[in-house]
């Protein structure tokens, strides 16, 4: 059976670690509105290449459109709802040269849970900032340390 190791942390550090944490996250935020502004951007674009990348495959390649699901290019019709729907569906992996989708930027200050709670990252590190800076102690064991690393 293992042995348990028993560790002291430097609160300063810990300190310091929150402290850049918090600026990365107030950077993020700062940042997010121009981010997304980008993101919708090429997702416009990318809408546009799409379209572009699907006419061209099927005009080169009209007669391999099939109706089996490992199809480039699936050509279904269904007859309910309303009227004659006809869907196709396109293989993005089997077509060289598809686009790639553009990732969306993630919002910086998201609310999650955090055990039974349910904040926001830079809320809980703040909370914990202040007991840090509150207390007189010059470590903290590594079981605690540990649980703020998982905040970071």
């Amino acid at each position: 059976m293992a042995r348990s190791i028993s560790v002291k942390i430097p609160t300063a550090k810990l300190i310091e670690q929150i402290e850049q944490r918090i600026a990365e996250i107030d950077k993020a935020i700062e940042s997010y509105p121009a981010d997304r502004e980008k993101f919708e951007k090429a997702q416009e674009k990318y809408q546009k290449d799409v379209i572009k990348a699907i006419s061209n495959y099927l005009s080169k390649n009209g007669s391999k459109v099939g109706t089996e699901y490992d199809s480039p290019v699936r050509l279904t019709t269904r007859y309910y709802g309303h009227g004659n729907t006809i869907d196709l569906a396109i293989n993005a992996d089997a077509i060289a040269g598809f686009p790639k989708k553009p990732e969306a930027p993630e919002h910086p200050n998201q609310r999650e849970h955090f055990g039974r709670d349910y904040t926001t990252r830079k809320d809980l590190l703040e909370k914990n900032l202040k007991i840090l800076k509150m207390t007189s102690q010059e470590e903290v064991s590594a079981s605690t340390y540990g649980a703020v690393m998982e905040i970071l």
